[in-house]
């Protein structure tokens, strides 16, 4: 009986030593969030979950991508039971979480009816303003709002939207709020999508950029930093180029040197 324990010992020993227990796959979560993440007849699609397809197809250890209701999604990634979740950075969240290096650049601005249209930030005081919340998206509303009050409006009525799907254009179209802030490409999809003409959109002139999260209790650094470098890679041979031609979308602006202060293991 000792024997075959000490047998068995060295055995395992010997097996962590030469790496026969092989690396898990990423598993990333996302939620439906077109025209970044979403369902298209029986496969996830959209431009961030074929960026992280390409990537991971030439990943050593690859990756399972699963698309999942908003907060089940964000259970599954702050749980652990998930390495990867989409998402915007911001300094909050970059205190329990790495981060993948920028997959593609957007903005947040507000939609809002041609024959009502909000042409000026300083026209949202007293409005009401449909947003998707609890978001990053939501956290950029609160700031617009807080230094409109700084420069003495009145405050917007803020209201909490549980999804960012197409029913938020809809309830504008219908004139059950002022405006929809949101990002740009989610708002101008469903408005397509819906054939809903008669939108202004004004830019909230603050540029965002989409990445992988990856919380930093359940990941190993090397393992975020390896696949970072891989994604690196891939932007800088242009393997990417003709998603961003066919999504209509903008490249993001990758810069080494900001990495170290975005909690970006590089």
């Amino acid at each position: 009986m000792v024997n075959s324990t000490l047998l068995y010992l060295t055995l395992l020993f010997t097996c962590l030593i030469s790496g026969c227990l092989a690396a898990q796959p990423l598993k990333i979560v996302c939620h439906e969030f077109a025209p970044f993440s979403f369902q298209d007849v029986n496969q996830t699609t959209g431009i961030l979950v074929e960026i992280a397809q390409i990537a991971c197809r030439s990943w050593e250890d690859g990756c399972e991508i699963e698309l999942l209701p908003n907060r089940r999604a964000k259970q599954t990634f702050n749980h652990g039971l998930a390495n990867g979740h989409f998402m915007g950075w911001n300094e909050d969240r970059a205190k329990s979480i790495w981060f993948s290096i920028p997959l593609l650049q957007t903005e947040y601005g507000f939609y809002s009816l041609q024959n009502k249209r909000i042409s000026k930030v300083e026209q949202l005081a007293e409005k009401n303003v449909g947003v998707l919340a609890p978001s990053n998206t939501y956290e950029s509303l609160l700031e617009i709002d807080k230094s409109l009050q700084q420069l003495g409006h009145l405050p917007m009525n803020i209201i909490q939207l549980a999804s960012a799907n197409e029913q938020p254009i809809k309830m504008l179209a219908m004139a059950r709020f002022n405006a929809y802030f949101v990002n740009r490409d989610v708002g101008a999809y469903y408005a397509d999508r819906l054939d809903i003409q008669n939108l202004h959109y004004l830019s909230s002139g603050k540029v965002i950029q989409y990445h992988l999260g990856f919380k930093i209790q359940f990941n190993k650094y090397e393992t975020i930093k390896s696949f970072n470098h891989h994604l690196e890679s891939l932007f800088q041979q242009g393997v990417f180029d003709s998603l961003f031609h066919s999504w209509n979308m903008s490249p993001p602006k990758l810069n080494q040197s900001e990495y170290l202060g975005l909690n970006i293991p590089y």
